[in-house]
Parts: C-alpha cells; sequence; structure tokens
C-alpha cells in the first residue's frame, strides 16, 4: 500500500512539473562531405544501350551514397622532405612541406592544431580522462600517453589564455549574470588562509568549488566563465564586479538562495533568486503533504506556462515584464498568502517540511518575484545549472583535478569551448584557428571573440 502511495505522489508531482520549452537545439555549422567522382569507363554518352540496344545513352543525374567512415582519431603521417647539399659549403636545400601540412601546426611540431583541439573537446567537452584517451587509442594502433594528451591541451591553453583574461574584462559590464558552483577536488591543494565574505579576518579554509558565471553583454552575447578553487561563486563575481565600470546600471544576479552566492562587491546588483529552487522545496514532501504541495505545485506551473507563451510569442522584455507583472505575479502573491495563512492558522508546522518551504518562498518572495518587477530578470537559473554539467561530467570521469595548474587549464579551455558553443559556431574549426593565428590573438583578442570568427576566418 505504501508503495501505491509513492507512485501517487510520485505522479502527481510530474503532472505539475513546469512545461519543457521545447527549443531548436543550438548546432554548428556542418562541414560539408568530401565529394569523389566515379566515373563509367565502359560506357560513353551516345552509346547504345547494352539492355535493349535501340536508345541512346544520355547524362542524367548521378546516383548518390553519403558513406560515414571510421577510423582512429589521431592518424601518423611521416612527411619526407627531399633535401640536397651542397659539397662545397655543405648548405641544405630542403623541399617545402604541403600548405595544408603547414596549417595545421608548425615544422617541427609533431602534434598538429587540429589533434591537440581534438584532444581538448575529448577531454574538457566529452569529458573523457585521459587515461582513458590512452587506452583507446592502443585498441587503435597510435599509442599516446597520458601526459602527452595533459602536454598537447596545456598548449592550446596557453594560446587561448588572451582571449580568457578579454572574457572577464567583457564580462565585467555584463547586463546580467547567472552564476552557480558545485564541489570539486584538487589533490595537491592545501589548506590556505582567505576572508570569507564580511569578515575581516583571514581564516583557515580548505573547500573546494567549480564556480560557473554565464554573463550576458547588452551586445546580445553571452560570455560563460568557471574558476576552480578554493571558493564560491559570490566571491568569483566579486572579481568581476571589483571592474566594472562606474557608470554602468547595476546589473541583475540571478542565483539560488545560498549566502555563499551573494556579492560583496562594492557596487550596486540587483538580486534575483531562482524559482526551480524554489519549487523544489514544495516537490521534495509532496509525501508527507500530497494535497497542499499539489496546490502549490499547480500554482507555480503557471509561472513558466506564461513564460512559455511569451517565448512563442516573442515578446520585447518591455512586453514580457507587463505580462508577467499581469499575470504571474497575482499567482505569486496568491502562493505566499495562501502559505502564510495555514502557518498562522496552525494547519501546517513551521517547522515542518512543507513550513520549511512556505517560510522559504516567504523569505525571499522578493527575490523570487524579481522577474515580475525589473526588466530582463530571469525566472530560474536553469541555464547555469546546464552549463555546469560540463564540470560535473568531467568530475564524475576524471574525479578530480592534481594540481591548481590543471585546474586552471581546465578552466580557460571549459570557458573558451562553452563559450564558443553558445555562439553557435564550429567549435574545431575555432581552436584551430586560435592556435594558428596566436600571435594575431594576444595583440588583438577582440578580433577572435567567438562571435567575429566568421569575418576573420
Amino acid at each position: 500500500m505504501s508503495a501505491l502511495c509513492r507512485q501517487t505522489d510520485k505522479d502527481q508531482a510530474n503532472d505539475s512539473k513546469p512545461p519543457r520549452q521545447r527549443k531548436p537545439k543550438p548546432t554548428s555549422p556542418q562541414s560539408p562531405p568530401v565529394t569523389v567522382h566515379h566515373p563509367l569507363t565502359d560506357y560513353q554518352v551516345g552509346d547504345a544501350c547494352p539492355e535493349c540496344s535501340l536508345g541512346k545513352l544520355y547524362p542524367t543525374k548521378p546516383a548518390r551514397l553519403l558513406r560515414i567512415t571510421g577510423q582512429s582519431p589521431y592518424s601518423r603521417e611521416c612527411h619526407l622532405s627531399e633535401q640536397l647539399r651542397c659539397n662545397a659549403c655543405g648548405v641544405y636545400l630542403t623541399a617545402s612541406l604541403p600548405e595544408s601540412i603547414k596549417q595545421d601546426g608548425d615544422t617541427q611540431q609533431q602534434y598538429g592544431y587540429s589533434a591537440r583541439a581534438l584532444m581538448v573537446l575529448s577531454k574538457y567537452f566529452v569529458g573523457s580522462p585521459f587515461y582513458r584517451q590512452e587506452s583507446m587509442q592502443d585498441l587503435l594502433g597510435v599509442t599516446i600517453s597520458s601526459s602527452t594528451f595533459y602536454d598537447q591541451c596545456r598548449y592550446l591553453a596557453n594560446d587561448a589564455q588572451p582571449l580568457f583574461d578579454r572574457f572577464k574584462q567583457l564580462a565585467a559590464n555584463a547586463g546580467d549574470y547567472l552564476l552557480d558552483d558545485t564541489r570539486h577536488r584538487i589533490l595537491k591543494q592545501g589548506p590556505i588562509m582567505k576572508k570569507r565574505p564580511k569578515q575581516k579576518k583571514a581564516k583557515r579554509r580548505t573547500g573546494i568549488y567549480a564556480s560557473g558565471i554565464i554573463a550576458n553583454l547588452i551586445n546580445q552575447q553571452q560570455i560563460v566563465l568557471f574558476q576552480t578553487s578554493v571558493g564560491h561563486a559570490g566571491e568569483f563575481i566579486d572579481e568581476l564586479l571589483e571592474k566594472r565600470s562606474p557608470d554602468q546600471p547595476p546589473p541583475i544576479l540571478m542565483s539560488d538562495a545560498l549566502s555563499s552566492n551573494n556579492p560583496q562587491a562594492a557596487c550596486e546588483t540587483i538580486r534575483s533568486l531562482c524559482n526551480a529552487h524554489g519549487r523544489r522545496q514544495f516537490a521534495d514532501v509532496i509525501s508527507h503533504f500530497p494535497e497542499q504541495v499539489e496546490y502549490a505545485l499547480k500554482q507555480y506551473q503557471v509561472i513558466w506556462v506564461n513564460e512559455s507563451m511569451i517565448s512563442q510569442q516573442q515578446l520585447s522584455s518591455e512586453q514580457r515584464l507587463a505580462y508577467h507583472q499581469t499575470y504571474s505575479l497575482p499567482v505569486m502573491a496568491n502562493l505566499r498568502e495562501w502559505g502564510n495563512q495555514l502557518i498562522q492558522t496552525g494547519a501546517v508546522e513551521e517547522n515542518s517540511g512543507l513550513g520549511k518551504a512556505i517560510l522559504y518562498f516567504d523569505r525571499h518572495y522578493e527575490g523570487l518575484t524579481r522577474f515580475c518587477t525589473y526588466t530582463g530578470a530571469r525566472v530560474d537559473n536553469n541555464l547555469m545549472e546546464a552549463m555546469l554539467k560540463l564540470i560535473v561530467r568531467g568530475r564524475k570521469n576524471s574525479l578530480f583535478y592534481q594540481t591548481q595548474t590543471g585546474a586552471n587549464v581546465a578552466d580557460v579551455l571549459t570557458s573558451l569551448i562553452a563559450t564558443a558553443a553558445s555562439a553557435r559556431i564550429n567549435v574545431f574549426d575555432y581552436l584551430n584557428a586560435i592556435q594558428r593565428n596566436k600571435e594575431s590573438v594576444k595583440t588583438n583578442p577582440d578580433q577572435w571573440l567567438p562571435w567575429n570568427f566568421k569575418a576573420t576566418e
């Protein structure tokens, strides 16, 4: 009987879930297939038909077969350049390498730019550990050690460092931010003395977190930044806001209600809280309070239905705010009043699971309803939590970083991949272009920002 009840409660929670907004999946530009022509050798135009012997053959649309082949991700090529030597002065004259070879790396470079880019994507996007890539290459007959994989990734991270620094500069003046963090581990990172927010004295700290920030620029471009260190997301956003221009308006900061996400920077900010977390407070106790929680979830469902309608109608920011003020704000106010009445009448105990959910909603009501009072404020922080899956996937497979340097390499490359993917460009070609033009990236990083990549390549 209890199992049946639990199943019923689960069904009730699922029925009240926010509707999923099925947006088209962002894809990178597709590379065209290599076209290979296979001519007929036995027949020519004008020949008699071999079947009926009456008609003449004439050209028509070719038969088409799209074949996708498999091979080792890395292949070895030995380039032998013919050399001549003068018997008088001893000078060597060496044949030049093809331009395609030069485009993939320096003349003395063993691992090409394309190989490095693939190693980076395999590790910091797919989440495949270096040792697993080494084992895979052993099976395919092209052995590459795990230390070599790391070294090649570090070379690319060095080339991309100017872009990562530029990302931080641009993100400092963003219009709004989404931030969150997740636990991580660095084996050789010991305790450090560091101040916590609102504390005057530095204390011994050991907690290591991977913090993520999505900065939405005024020009509608998006920057994704990651930082793995002893510190929380609130401290990471402080580092960015310290560089913010004083003439910029206060930014909107979206996060959950944890105090560790609160910034302490001198500049003014507008705090917006995640309604997915607010809804979760109720959903987690549905087995104990099925009727009350079902009502709360159905009320909350209206909020995401309204957001979905706004997206379908492609309303402007001002129209979106007016829509939420008309249709969403009364729902939030009614939910707050309903919860407070249950507490005041004693129908629900404050220290119960439902009571805590109600008090959470009431305590953070202003932040939870920010999307109804400020233009551009978001309903939830789901986008940042989805982006953090890049970090979680890597942590699940690799478990930890060995040193802080390895964590820094991961932060640079993961930030670069996530930002480039958000710009919907071919990330593989982009990583190759950064390496090929590394001197230009150092002197003029703005030219090589992901959203400018098409114009430069």
